[in-house]
């Protein structure tokens, strides 16, 4: 019982002073005129349909013929709202069920196509049309769907009130492409079953954006609809469309078993003998789970799983992690997390559901009804484990197997024309553990060019006597954080002012917070250049930036100022620059730091982009308490041989001196090769290698001289859609330290996937 009112103790003075400040800043806003919209008043009605069209890329006259055509006529970006320098017809035309999209995308240059075959969401770069859908008509949130002209998908979900975009979610919807002599066409057939929206028997009223993205010299975003740069939300801004009517009430549920078996062997090598130690394993190991998602109503969605198989396909791309004391940030890829994700989102990051690694079962109910949306989470982790942040770096902490129940609960309210409150829970308790984080938040847009960011959150702490010894934390915590921002945005100057608290005691388990026991305050200034056709530069910006922080106790840790400097040029070019100074502390002392970085690259041809991060800089050796001078590059290279094969290449070479000679040479290798059969299936190699090299006469401590890591991995992927999918694949993993002549192969695993979406 004393436990359970522990966790309720969460709501200290300073959430009350900061839900005074919300109130104080929505009554400002009360007094301030609403947004003016730069919105066509005219709504464009989607016709119903009774014959489906053949969704193969050809554009039939006849199967189209009673579509609405809308004109794709208006450069919006690098061209401010001018006309378009190629035609691009879109055609729009529903049947109760599905959303019929067609594209005729003119080009006088059909072989200057920027297009391959490729994986789903992996055409960010390519020639491709697409359509964007404000389904609740609130202005704050967004599907994109988008095709390339082999007919590769892409979707994402955007959302408007944090301008984010998230193309991890997926839909199962079809498409294809056909390439012309002087055009390429596009069709989508996008089920309503995989949309939200509000239930209805009228007429559904819907944001409606088409747009194309012509990537040549530079890369040209097409619209219908005029963006006024002057104006900082985006859906505030499109078309309204009409359509839908009378919809009829249908199963709207999915149901999704996955198979997947592994054989894993390892094995312990002896020193000095190259290729020893027996491989040990447990043979194959099968494992079967189930999926279901079911709209409740067409605004509320329920997803469950049992046995979920949460396993990772593909490798996550390898991060350099020397001289670095914060955890590193790797994304969600899974799958029962990924739909409705967005429902969860605040400021700060409070849900980052990788940190459930190995739940048992999940439930999530996720949805919206009128100005109010919510989402429930739960789920029962069989291995815990959490950061344990400081105010000058973090680390894992494990709690091994033991379980945890995870609960996370979310609500947002809108008001206005696009601003928000809303609420965050989140609880993580085992035995003799626990963590719960309570938050407020809102987002406020008094003018079209301003917004105000504003987030307090309180969290309790218990941490069982592993935690205590082994992370110095007491056995209970209690913690708070605010966050403020201020941010404007119009066509030529942007700014913002931010405050952020954070307590030493605060605790955000289920969340990604690496730093505490701080405050900062930071301030930028940018003015942006923006050139037509004719100038060698279509886009500058050059922004100063200051920023300070201490610790709790006043202990300044660092004063930083900086410079940026963004142009966009010819041939796809672009240059980032980044140059300043900072006073930085630790362990006792201060240092002059001096950092100048750029990060260059273009597009030559088609097929072929190269760029590199270039940072030379004077920096803390944090191992050993002292000032040293580090030197990285970063080449990367894209090529693309013919439509089906594909070379990444991504390299980070750094040298790091210091007085005395060098500390360390780290070098770190991502290859990835894929031959894309078609649009549903490739094979991919990828290597992985780090190589790092130390002067073990330089450290205060002793280290190895030698640490090598070396992964490859060879994968068959099939995807009939997002979630009917089939893969099949071999990795293994290998080291090398002081001990060992040669990296020692002590991993391998065959793998293999399927998953079917029925669609009852």
């Amino acid at each position: 019982m004393k436990y359970i009112e522990s966790r309720l103790r969460v709501v200290p003075t300073s959430l009350l002073i900061s839900i005074l400040l919300w109130a104080f800043l929505l009554w400002g806003i009360v007094l301030t005129p609403s947004i003016s919209l730069a919105q066509s008043t005219d709504q464009y009605k989607i016709p119903r349909i009774s014959e489906r069209p053949q969704i193969d890329g050809e554009v039939g006259i006849a199967e189209w013929a009673s579509a609405l055509r809308v004109d794709v006529n208006i450069e919006t970006d690098p061209g401010n709202n001018v006309a378009a320098a190629v035609t691009t017809e879109a055609m729009l035309m529903e049947d109760g069920e599905v959303l019929y999209v067609a594209f005729i995308a003119k080009d006088d240059n059909i072989s200057d196509l920027r297009a391959f075959l490729r994986d789903r969401d992996t055409t960010g770069r390519d020639d491709r049309v697409g359509i964007v859908l404000d389904t609740f008509n609130d202005e704050r949130r967004a599907y994109e769907f988008y095709v390339n002209p082999y007919g590769v998908q892409s979707d994402i979900v955007y959302d408007d009130v944090n301008q984010r975009g998230d193309g991890s979610w997926n839909a199962i919807w079809d498409s294809a492409g056909q390439i012309g002599d002087d055009q390429y066409s596009v069709e989508m057939a996008i089920p309503l079953k995989q949309l939200r929206f509000s239930p209805g028997e009228g007429l559904q009223t819907w944001g409606i954006d088409l747009v194309r993205n012509y990537p040549r010299d530079r890369n040209f975003r097409l619209s219908n609809n005029p963006l006024d740069r002057n104006i900082s939300c985006y859906l505030c801004q499109i078309r309204k469309a009409e359509g839908f009517a009378n919809l009829q009430a249908s199963r709207n549920l999915e149901i999704i078993p996955t198979l997947t078996s592994t054989a894993v062997e390892t094995r312990d090598p002896a020193p000095g003998m190259p290729n020893s130690g027996d491989w040990d394993g447990d043979g194959i190991d099968p494992e079967g789970s189930l999926d279901i998602r079911w709209g409740i109503t067409q605004d509320m969605y329920l997803n469950a799983t049992l046995n979920p198989d949460f396993s990772q396909v593909e490798a996550d791309s390898a991060q350099l992690n020397i001289n670095n004391t914060f955890s590193l940030y790797y994304p969600e890829r899974r799958t029962f997390f990924l739909d409705g994700s967005d429902y969860f989102n605040t400021f700060e990051n409070l849900v980052h559901t990788r940190n459930i690694s190995d739940p048992d079962y999940g439930l999530k109910l996720t949805g919206k009804n009128g100005d109010h949306t919510y989402g429930l989470l739960t789920a029962n982790d069989q291995s815990t484990s959490f950061l344990i942040p400081r105010s000058l770096g973090s680390s894992v902490a494990s709690l091994g197997e033991e379980e945890s129940k995870v609960a996370i609960g979310r609500y947002r309210f809108d008001i206005f024309e696009n601003s928000t409150i809303g609420a965050l829970v989140t609880d993580r308790s085992g035995d003799d553990y626990g963590n719960t984080v309570v938050s407020v938040d809102a987002v406020l847009r008094p003018t079209d060019q301003d917004a105000i960011s504003i987030q307090s959150m309180q969290s309790t702490s218990d941490y069982p006597t592993l935690i205590q010894t082994n992370y110095s934390q007491d056995s209970s915590l209690s913690g708070s954080s605010q966050r403020i921002e201020y941010r404007h945005n119009d066509r030529r100057w942007d700014w913002r002012l931010g405050y952020t608290d954070v307590g030493e005691d605060f605790r955000a388990d289920l969340g990604f917070i690496n730093r505490v026991d701080y405050k900062f305050v930071v301030g930028t200034v940018g003015h942006t250049w923006r050139g037509d056709e004719n100038d060698f530069f279509s886009y500058i910006r050059v922004a100063l930036d200051y920023d300070r922080t201490e610790d709790q106790s006043g202990l300044q840790l660092e004063e930083e100022t900086e410079v940026f400097i963004n142009m966009d040029g010819p041939m796809q070019s672009f240059f980032n620059g980044l140059f300043g100074g900072s006073e930085t502390y630790w362990n006792g002392k201060y240092f002059d730091e001096q950092f100048n970085q750029l990060n260059i690259g273009f597009s030559p041809t088609p097929n072929l982009t190269v760029s590199s991060l270039i940072r030379i800089e004077d920096v803390v050796d944090f191992a050993n308490t002292r000032l040293g001078r580090s030197k990285r590059l970063g080449p990367r290279i894209r090529y693309q041989w013919g439509t089906h094969l594909q070379f990444n290449l991504n390299h980070t070479h750094q040298e790091f001196d210091v007085d005395g000679g060098r500390l360390f040479t780290a070098d770190l290798t991502n290859l990835t090769t894929t031959y894309q059969f078609n649009a549903r299936s490739f094979l991919r190699f990828t290597l992985q290698n780090t190589d790092t090299d130390r002067n073990q006469d330089l450290y205060a401590f002793d280290v190895q001289k030698t640490n090598k890591k070396l992964t490859t991995q060879l994968l068959y992927s099939y995807k009939l859609n997002a979630a009917t999918r089939f893969f099949i694949g071999y990795s293994d993993d290998g080291f090398q330290n002081d001990i060992y002549d040669s990296i020692e192969r002590t991993n391998r695993t065959i793998f293999a996937k399927f998953s079917y979406a029925w669609l009852p």
